[in-house]
C-alpha cells in the first residue's frame, strides 16, 4: 500500500467484506503485527470504519486509551489549579473540545470572542483568545458573571460548568482526597458517562468504541484503587504520572470472560497457540520484521547455559528467529491469510520486509522462482464498505443519473436505510443544500438607510457575494489567527514610524516587536521562523520608506464619506494604512503581509484600492491633504521582494472602476442574491 493510512483502511475494508459478503463472524478474524507500536493506529482506523475490534488488555498501556487520557488530563489540570498555577492554553483547548467540555471549534471561537470583548472593555488591548480561555478555566466565578445570549452564551455556560468541575476537583486534591475519589468527581460531573452509555447500548457504528471506552474507564478506576491500597500517601499527581509512565500494561481491560464478537488485534508473540479462519499479518516492514537489533536483559540471562555463557547470537541466527516468528504469525490462519506492508514511492520511505518478497515469490512461482517484483502499491480505497459509505454511494448514483428507474431504486434503498436509527442520515431532510429556500421579510440592509461599505467588504463582495454574507452579515468569520496578529504588529510599527516622523531604525523596531511577540502564541520553532520573517519585513519597509520621494501625511487614517450610487446613499468607511502626497496628488498605500502578491493586471481593478481612491475624491483625506485629489494607490507587500518590498500599483482611474464595482454591490445587496 502507498501509506500506513491506505494499509489500515484496506484492512478494514477487507474485514468488512469478509463479514458482509462471506458471512465470517468478527470473532473468526484477527490482525497480527510484529510490535505493539502499530496497535493504536490500527485500532483507531478499524473502529472508525465500523469494525468491532478487541485489543488484548495487556498489549497496550492503560494511559494510551483516549478515554483514560482525557481523565488523566483533567487530573493534571485540577492538580495545577490546586497549586494556584494557570493552565497551559493547549491543555485548556483539549479539555474544552474533549468529551468533558464537549465544545466544537465554533463554540470555542465564540467563547474566545466573548472573553476578548470583556477583556477590552476597559479600553486596553485584549489578550489572545487562547490565553484568556486558559485563564478563565481557573476562574468559574468570573465565567458565571458573563451573561451572553444565544450560542455564545451556551459556549460560556459549557466553559463555566467545566471550570466549576475542575475547581471542585482541585479543592478535593487540596483536602487530601484520594486519586480514585477525584477521578470519580471528574467522571461523574459531566454528561459524558450518559452519552457513552447511550452510544454503547445503541446499534450504531460507534457502539464498539463506546463499550471499549467504558471498559478502559473501569480499568482506570481499578488501577487508582490499587494505587491507594499500595501507598495511601501518594498524591493525585504522582498516581497520574505513574500511570502515564507505564510502558508495560499493569491492568487488563475487559479480558475476564468472552471478548465478544470482535476482531482480535494483537502482536505475533501473543498469538502463539491461537487460530482463526481469517488472519491479516499487517505492517510487515523492512527494519521492523526482521528486527535484528541486539536484545537481552541487563544481566543477559538468556545467554546462560549448562556450559557457561554462550556467545551473542549472530545476525543470521537473529534473522532465522524472526523468520520463525513470521511463520508463527502466518500459520495462525486456518483458511485465509493476508499479508500487508507499505511501499512508499521514496527510497527513504517505508519499504516491505524481505519476508513479503520471499512469500510472494513462493506463491507466484515456487521455490525456484527468482523474481520478487511485488504488486503496485494501492492507494486509499474510494469508499468504505459501511452503512455510511452505502448512503454516500447511493446518493452519488442517484444524483448522477437521469434514468427514472435507477433513481426510483435508489430512493427505495435510501428509504430503507433511513428507517434505521444508525443511518438516519440517509433521509433527504438531513442532507446539506436541499432545504427549501428561505426568505426574510426584513431586508438584510434597511433600504431607507445609507448602505455601509468598507474596503475589505468590497474585496469580498467582488470575489464571492456569498462569502461576504456569511462572514460579514452572518458573523461567520474565523477567529483571529497568529498570521493576522503578525500583520497587525507590522502595520502598527509602520504606522508609528510615520506618526513619529523619525527615520526608521530596524533595531529599535525589532525591540518593539519583541515586546509583544510572545502574545501571538506561535510554537517554538515556528516563532523563530516567523520572527525572522517579521524582521525582514521591517527591513523592507525601512528601505522603502527612506527611498520613497513622496511625503507621508497620515498613517492609519480613518475616514467616513458619503457618495450616491444609482440613486442610493452609500457610506464608505475604513482606515487607510498610509496617505502620501506629491505634486500629482494623494497616493493611498495599503500594507500587505501575505505571502503571495496579486498579478499586475489585478491591481488595476483591485476593489479595496479603488474604494480608497473614490473615498479620497469624496473628501476622505481633506483633513490631512486639503484640496488635493487622488493620484493613485498601491499595495506594498512587506513579506515579498529582495531589494525592498514588492509593489502593485493602481492608477487614478481606479476610482471610476470602483464606482462600477460599488454599483454592482448595491444591486447584489438590494436583491439579496448571494
Amino acid at each position: 500500500y502507498s501509506s500506513p493510512t491506505a494499509e489500515a483502511e484496506h484492512i478494514a475494508l477487507l474485514l468488512r467484506e469478509a463479514r458482509l459478503h462471506d458471512g465470517v463472524p468478527w470473532r473468526d478474524m484477527a490482525v497480527l503485527v510484529r510490535s505493539g507500536q502499530h496497535l493504536g493506529r490500527l485500532q483507531r482506523t478499524l473502529a472508525a470504519s465500523g469494525v468491532p475490534v478487541q485489543v488484548a488488555g495487556d498489549e497496550l498501556p492503560l494511559a494510551v486509551e483516549p478515554a483514560v487520557r482525557t481523565l488523566l488530563g483533567a487530573l493534571h489540570a485540577a492538580d495545577a489549579l490546586s497549586r494556584s498555577e494557570s493552565l497551559a492554553p493547549d491543555v485548556a483547548h483539549a479539555l474544552l473540545t474533549g468529551p468533558l467540555g464537549h465544545l466544537d471549534a465554533a463554540g470555542l471561537r465564540r467563547l474566545g470572542r466573548v472573553l476578548r470583548k470583556d477583556d477590552a472593555a476597559d479600553g486596553g488591548q485584549p489578550k489572545a483568545s487562547r490565553l484568556l480561555i486558559a485563564e478563565s478555566l481557573g476562574d468559574p466565578v468570573f465565567l458565571s458573571t458573563l451573561k451572553v445570549p444565544g450560542p455564545p452564551g451556551w459556549a460560556v455556560e459549557a466553559a463555566a460548568k467545566l471550570a466549576t468541575l475542575l475547581r471542585k476537583a482541585a479543592d478535593q486534591i487540596s483536602a487530601g482526597e484520594s486519586a480514585e475519589q477525584v477521578l470519580w468527581t471528574v467522571w461523574d460531573g459531566t454528561g459524558w458517562p450518559r452519552r457513552l452509555r447511550a452510544e454503547a447500548e445503541g446499534d450504531g457504528e460507534g457502539a464498539p468504541q463506546a463499550n471499549h471506552d467504558l471498559d478502559a474507564v473501569c480499568a482506570l478506576f481499578a488501577e487508582a484503587a490499587r494505587a491507594e491500597e499500595r501507598d495511601a500517601r501518594r498524591s493525585v499527581a504522582e498516581v497520574a504520572r505513574a500511570l502515564e509512565d507505564q510502558q508495560i500494561p499493569a491492568d487488563t481491560i475487559a479480558q475476564s470472560g468472552d471478548s465478544g464478537d470482535a476482531v482480535q488485534l494483537m502482536t505475533a508473540h501473543r498469538s502463539k497457540g491461537m487460530e482463526w479462519p481469517l488472519v491479516v499479518v499487517a505492517a510487515v516492514q523492512d527494519g521492523e520484521w526482521p528486527d535484528v537489533r541486539a536484545r537481552g536483559s541487563l544481566l543477559q540471562g538468556d545467554r546462560l547455559s549448562s556450559h557457561g555463557v554462550l556467545p551473542p547470537p549472530s545476525q543470521w541466527a537473529a534473522v532465522a528467529e524472526e523468520r520463525r516468528l513470521f511463520y508463527v504469525a502466518c500459520s495462525r490462519a486456518k483458511s485465509r491469510l493476508v499479508v500487508t506492508a507499505v511501499a512508499s514511492g521514496s527510497d527513504e520511505g517505508d519499504q516491505p520486509s524481505r519476508f513479503v518478497g520471499e512469500l510472494h515469490t513462493y506463491l507466484a512461482g515456487g521455490a525456484g522462482h527468482r523474481t520478487r517484483t511485488l504488486p503496485e502499491p494501492r492507494a486509499r480505497p474510494t469508499r468504505t464498505l459501511s452503512l455510511r459509505g452505502a448512503v454516500a454511494e447511493l446518493r452519488r448514483i442517484g444524483e448522477g443519473t437521469d434514468d427514472p428507474a435507477v433513481r426510483e431504486r435508489v430512493a427505495i434503498q435510501l428509504a430503507q436505510l433511513a428507517a434505521r436509527p444508525s443511518t438516519r442520515a440517509a433521509h433527504p431532510d438531513r442532507w446539506w443544500g436541499l432545504a427549501a429556500r428561505t426568505s426574510n421579510e426584513t431586508p438584510v440592509r434597511d433600504p431607507d438607510q445609507p448602505l455601509q461599505l468598507s474596503g475589505s467588504q468590497m474585496d469580498k463582495l467582488t470575489k464571492c457575494a456569498l462569502q461576504w454574507f456569511v462572514s460579514h452579515e452572518a458573523k461567520g468569520e474565523r477567529g483571529t489567527s497568529a498570521a493576522q496578529g503578525f500583520g497587525s504588529i507590522v502595520h502598527a510599527l509602520a504606522a508609528e514610524v510615520v506618526k513619529s516622523g523619525v527615520d526608521p531604525d530596524v533595531q529599535v523596531l525589532a525591540s518593539h516587536l519583541d515586546a509583544v511577540w510572545s502574545s501571538l502564541g506561535y510554537g517554538p520553532w515556528v516563532s523563530v521562523r516567523e520572527r525572522r520573517e517579521a524582521i525582514a519585513a521591517l527591513e523592507r519597509f525601512a528601505l522603502w520608506h527612506k527611498t520613497n520621494k513622496r511625503t507621508a501625511v497620515a498613517a492609519e487614517h480613518p475616514f467616513t464619506v458619503d457618495v450616491e450610487v444609482d440613486g442610493r446613499d452609500v457610506t464608505l468607511s475604513g482606515s487607510i494604512d498610509r496617505v502620501d502626497v506629491d505634486d500629482a496628488g494623494v497616493h493611498v498605500v495599503d500594507y500587505k503581509t501575505s505571502k503571495n502578491a496579486i498579478k499586475l493586471d489585478e491591481a488595476k481593478v483591485h476593489p479595496q484600492l479603488g474604494l480608497y481612491q473614490l473615498a479620497v475624491s469624496a473628501g476622505a483625506t481633506e483633513e490631512v491633504a486639503p484640496g488635493i485629489g487622488p493620484a493613485g494607490a498601491e499595495l506594498v507587500y512587506l513579506r515579498l521582494g529582495r531589494q525592498g518590498p514588492t509593489i502593485r500599483s493602481q492608477d487614478v482611474d481606479g476610482a471610476s472602476v470602483s464606482m462600477e464595482q460599488i454599483s454592482l454591490a448595491v444591486r447584489l445587496i438590494g436583491d439579496e442574491t448571494f
